[in-house]
């Protein structure tokens, strides 16, 4: 990486031409653009960021001009440089030093600069960042100018999720490894999650779980959805109805239920030749932890899943050493005591992809 200078002001080479129209205040305004912001990390304690900046043409002829009518832009440089200001995980803007990359390559059409920052302490690989840029320099009156800023570029951009403070770090986890459905992004994550969206989740751990891209089932059973994800689920036979013809897509879905689905999930991704049909000719090898206080209101199809689960630190109890696995009296149900919430179906999934992958 070149050395790096702590002011901003890096003077662009532009190709002469040989006729210049006279530029209007308004191209020297204009802003530029980024079209790619990279995090780089050489291993060490030095990260930085690289900026590709693109100037438009019309900004191009006007810097022709004043180079060319020695209006200032030899002595002090109007429009003489870039200047790059980041913001680190939504804290307050910075402008950064800056140098060419040694990968640089002046484009004439394009003219893409490609920039580097000096190394900065706080930046790291999976940092949320925001970079934009514009022109700096002095006109030949040796006033400051400054175009517009350009458009703001972010990488690793953070979602303000809509949950508990204690799903947050996990959630932010699913969303990285691609977890979270498209229907549940921006929506309230602490309400119960209805069947359709658990099956939308399933389909996305099956996904990460063997690289492989679920596809829909050809005949729709259900008449009561056609949900693409709910049909991939089926296809799959991670799930199934609750007729031979209904599927119940905003039912919501238990403790219990959840778990059995996921497993079956890992059952399909994991245990070649696994089916529905063909469940009980598969062995899950676990230790128990130990029997909830609950288990005799545990469904027997369901006890395997919920300890398996539980086993493997991806399902833990609701405390007293329960497990709460369904509503069994009207109090309970009033209250929702064993609905699955949405952000606990995806901290789910999170700890299963990293735990059984």
């Amino acid at each position: 990486m070149k050395k790096i200078i702590l002011l901003v002001f890096c003077l662009m080479v532009i190709p002469m031409t040989l006729a210049f129209a006279e530029p209007s205040s308004s191209d020297l305004k204009t802003a530029p653009s980024i079209s790619k912001l990279e995090i780089h990390d050489d291993g060490g304690n030095n990260v930085w960021l690289e900026v590709t900046v693109q100037t438009p043409a019309n900004v191009r002829s006007a810097v022709d001009y004043f180079e060319n009518h020695e209006l200032g832009y030899n002595q002090a440089g109007y429009i003489g440089g870039i200047e790059i200001q980041y913001s680190i995980d939504g804290n307050e803007w910075q402008v950064c030093g800056l140098g060419y990359s040694p990968n640089y390559e002046q484009d004439e059409d394009n003219w893409s600069g490609i920039f580097e920052t000096e190394y900065l302490n706080e930046l790291h690989v999976d940092s949320e960042v925001k970079a934009q840029a514009r022109y700096t320099g002095a006109d030949a009156n040796g006033d400051l100018r400054y175009s517009d800023w350009s458009n703001v570029l972010t990488l690793n951009e953070k979602v303000d999720f809509a949950a508990s403070t204690w799903a947050k770090g996990e959630l932010a986890d699913a969303d990285k490894m691609g977890l979270i459905p498209d229907r549940l992004k921006g929506e309230d994550l602490t309400k119960p999650i209805t069947r359709e969206e658990f099956a939308a989740v399933a389909v996305k751990v099956y996904e990460a779980l063997t690289g492989n891209t679920a596809t829909p089932a050809a005949n729709n059973p259900f008449t009561d959805t056609s949900d693409t994800e709910v049909l991939k689920a089926y296809d799959l036979g991670i799930t199934s109805g609750t007729s031979a013809t209904t599927f119940s897509p905003t039912v919501v879905l238990n403790r219990e239920q959840a778990a059995t689905m996921l497993t079956n999930t890992y059952k399909k991704a994991t245990m070649p030749g696994w089916t529905a049909a063909t469940n009980g000719d598969y062995t899950l090898n676990y230790e128990k932890k130990n029997t909830f206080a609950d288990d005799d209101k545990i469904s027997a199809w369901a006890k395997d899943s919920v300890y398996f689960m539980n086993a493997n630190n991806i399902i833990s109890g609701v405390g007293d050493n329960k497990f709460a696995p369904k509503n069994t009296t009207s109090a309970e149900e009033a209250m929702g005591y064993a609905n699955a919430t949405r952000e606990q179906a995806l901290v789910i999934a999170s700890k299963m992809v990293k735990n059984l992958k």
